[in-house]
């Protein structure tokens, strides 16, 4: 029989439940519906910014390294969104079950990590949108089984007013991961994803607009920690966007169409779903959220040859869904399959969201390149691939310095890094096929952090350094790369290395090369406080060097690579040269996309000295 899922409730008892962040959701959303449900019994509450008990004596920590796991069943994690990963990831890590609102993470990497931690600490995590357990929605999904192989799915939900948080975290994107994509988006997307049967999506195309954000006009009224109507818009410009408008295609032939407006042009804020199939449609107008500016009532209709039924559907007050997901939440925790699950889903859904985001970047850069286009391998430009035909975008102001990483890019180290992980795999682990390939799609992070995420034995690490030391004169620098770096040495560029070996082991790699006095400095990740995909490794170069962030590139192979570039607020480049997985990449929506290592020189003339 399997086991119950750790950090589960006693058998009869409530949940002892933490309640993690009191901004909007936190305070009325999750903490009084937890305190008046009867499976739950709220026993702390944590928020620095708050002190004090907040309900009826509830005690107060100002941060989760202050719970105890054996205090707590379940931890509630209603923080800004881009703290979700994080704090999820330490409370499982802890070996507590979490509860995270939408959006569960901001990227793959999040998901990756939130995976590795529920394994380490045993827990489980616990996550979806709350759209699902609506009265309308569940009809929905009980028509849809009629219309037959369904064929399109239009998902829209439009506000007419409701860009949230007055200028807040919500409308920063280095806070909130973005717009109505990562707000209103992902509940759309979770909410259809059931009528996929989780089918992979193949195609993704998608635009993005901004024309409402920074507007005080457009604001949701309705949240209470708004600015009062009238006052003026804040001094921080929003930098995401208000609406975002996707096709996709799964792998088995489904299309669905997407619109997530955070306002627009429309009287009310209206939710559609539509679904068409091969022997009939189903629609559901609603409207999502808490706003009061609603659609009148759910209205769910069935087509078939030309007929069409209302069919009855119950009338949810406004925030039933949220008590319903609470009513689910005891037996998802208890149920030992819940483990892995909502990772899965959320990794599915970020994707998508990733694969969006790239689309309309990628558009946005055809639409302004003036750039050369790059003769580049056909089966890389292609629509499924995300990317646009080939170009780059203009680099201004001038660029004076290049961060390169080291494997992959500089050198190709595949085949000895192979060898040296299947020894220290046949070392520590014992006999089986060592799992290189997913060892290498985590290229570009410290070696321990690549343990953890595949749960394998830190102990690994020494036999791996050891093999690749006896074995670093087998490495190769790439074709064309020793041309590439004299080039830009010449023309009066500053060069680094930022890279996911020990600072070491780089070093002394290139010294063996005989290019190491190219670089003006060689960082590795024992060298600073987060390694990749965290911004630090890249800032940490642009401080040594004196350099500004607007000046400088990041040249890389891995995913990990373009997110610590763009931490840093650095162009970010993908190298496709190498044996990095190419299709992640250009998903990743880079900057630029160069096949070669002298196709660098065409984005980095020589450097003007005033």
């Amino acid at each position: 029989m399997s086991e119950r899922p750790t950090g589960g409730p006693t058998a009869g008892g409530p949940v002892r439940t933490v309640v993690v962040g009191l901004g909007w959701a936190g305070r009325s959303i999750w903490l009084p519906r937890l305190v008046g449900h009867p499976s739950f019994e709220v026993t702390a509450v944590v928020d620095p910014a708050v002190e004090g008990p907040v309900h009826q004596g509830v005690p107060w920590y100002a941060d989760i390294v202050e719970i105890a796991p054996d205090s707590v069943d379940l931890a509630v994690v209603a923080v800004p969104n881009h703290l979700h990963a994080e704090i999820a990831e330490r409370l499982l890590a802890k070996g507590i079950s979490v509860f995270v609102e939408k959006p569960v993470c901001l990227t793959s990497d999040e998901a990756d990590r939130l995976a590795a931690a529920e394994r380490q600490g045993g827990a489980v995590l616990l996550a979806g949108s709350a759209a699902r357990f609506r009265a309308d929605i569940g009809a929905l999904f009980e028509q849809a089984r009629s219309v037959g192989r369904i064929r399109h799915i239009d998902a829209s939900w439009v506000r007419a007013r409701g860009v949230p948080d007055a200028g807040g975290w919500f409308t920063q994107a280095q806070l909130s991961g973005g717009g109505a994509l990562v707000d209103l988006g992902w509940h759309l997307l979770d909410t259809v994803s059931p009528l996929l049967d989780s089918t992979e999506v193949e195609q993704v195309a998608g635009m993005v607009s901004s024309d409402f954000v920074n507007s005080g006009s457009a604001r949701a009224r309705w949240r209470n920690d708004e600015a009062p109507l009238g006052a003026p818009a804040p001094a921080a410009a929003a930098d995401v966007e208000d609406t975002v408008r996707g096709f996709l295609v799964t792998e088995d032939g489904v299309s669905v169409s997407l619109r997530a407006s955070w306002a627009s042009h429309e009287p009310r804020d209206v939710t559609l779903i539509h679904v068409e199939g091969s022997a009939g449609t189903t629609t559901l107008r609603c409207t999502f959220g808490f706003s009061p500016n609603r659609h009148g009532g759910s209205v769910l209709t069935h087509t078939r040859d030309g007929e069409s039924t209302e069919v009855p559907v119950a009338q949810d007050p406004i925030g039933a869904e949220y008590d319903r997901q609470l009513d689910a939440l005891p037996a998802e925790l208890a149920d030992p399959d819940s483990r892995g699950r909502a990772v899965a889903e959320a990794r599915r859904t970020i994707g998508v969201i990733e694969r969006l985001y790239a689309s309309a970047r990628g558009r946005a850069a055809q639409r302004h390149a003036t750039t050369r286009e790059y003769d580049m391998d056909p089966r890389i430009t292609g629509l499924t691939q995300d990317a646009p035909a080939a170009t780059t975008a203009p680099f201004a102001p001038p660029k004076s310095v290049v961060v390169f990483d080291l494997d992959g890019v500089i050198v190709d180290s595949t085949e000895v890094m192979r060898k040296a992980f299947s020894i220290a795999y046949a070392e520590v682990v014992g006999d089986g096929p060592a799992p290189f390939e997913e060892y290498n799609r985590h290229l570009g992070r410290y070696f321990p952090d690549i343990m953890r995420i595949m749960d394998l034995p830190l102990e690994m690490e020494e036999p791996f350094v050891r093999e690749s030391y006896r074995m670093a004169h087998l490495v190769p620098m790439f074709d064309g790369v020793p041309e590439m770096l004299h080039t830009l040495r010449e023309r009066g560029f500053r060069l680094a290395v930022a890279t996911g070996k020990s600072g070491p082991r780089a070093r002394s790699l290139l010294e063996q090369l005989g290019v190491l006095d190219l670089f003006e400095h060689v960082i590795g990740s024992d060298e600073i406080a987060r390694p990749k995909p965290a911004p630090d490794i890249v800032l940490h170069a642009l401080d040594l060097l004196g350099a500004e962030a607007h000046s400088a590139v990041m040249v890389g192979d891995a995913v990990t690579d373009l997110a610590s570039a763009r931490g840093a607020e650095v162009t970010a480049i993908a190298a496709l040269w190498g044996e990095g997985d190419t299709a992640a990449l250009l998903a990743a929506g880079p900057d630029a996309v160069l096949r070669e290592p002298g196709d660098l020189l065409a984005l980095c003339p020589a450097v003007v000295v005033d």
